[in-house]
C-alpha cells in the first residue's frame, strides 16, 4: 500500500506523507481535525486506497487493544531495552502498562542475545 522510493541517494519519500501522518495522528490522538485529515487522505489516495490505509491504522488499534485486554505484558528485552523510547512515547502512560514489570534494570539486546545489537 505505502511504498517508500529513492527520490535521490539516501532519501527517502514516501508519497502523500503529509497526509498520512495527519490522519494517522488525528485518528491516534483523537484530535478534533481528524475529519479534516479523512477528506485530505481520502482526496489525496483515492477511496479505494483510503480504504485499505484506514483498514490498517484499525488493525494496529485493534492489536492494541488486543494485548490490553489480554494483559499481554511488556517482554524483559523490551522493558530493558526501551526506557527512553517509552518514556519519549508517553508509553508507560497507558493503562496496560501495569501489566509489565517496568523495574527491570536498562542493558543492551546484546546481553539477550549476542546476535542482537549492542
Amino acid at each position: 500500500m505505502l511504498r517508500a522510493s529513492s527520490a535521490e541517494a539516501g532519501t527517502e519519500v514516501v508519497a502523500h506523507e503529509s497526509e498520512l501522518r495527519a490522519f494517522a495522528e488525528a485518528l491516534a490522538r483523537g484530535l478534533e481535525s481528524l475529519p479534516q485529515a479523512r477528506t485530505e487522505l481520502r482526496r489525496a489516495l483515492g477511496e479505494d486506497v483510503f480504504v485499505e490505509a484506514a483498514a490498517v491504522a484499525a488493525a494496529f488499534h485493534g492489536y492494541v487493544r488486543v494485548a490490553d485486554g489480554t494483559g499481554i505484558p511488556v517482554d524483559e528485552l523490551v522493558v530493558a531495552t526501551s526506557a527512553e523510547l517509552r518514556d519519549e512515547l508517553g508509553i508507560n502512560a497507558f493503562p496496560g502498562i501495569e501489566n509489565s514489570d517496568l523495574a527491570i534494570e536498562a542493558r543492551p539486546a546484546s546481553e539477550f542475545d549476542p546476535k542482537l545489537p549492542a
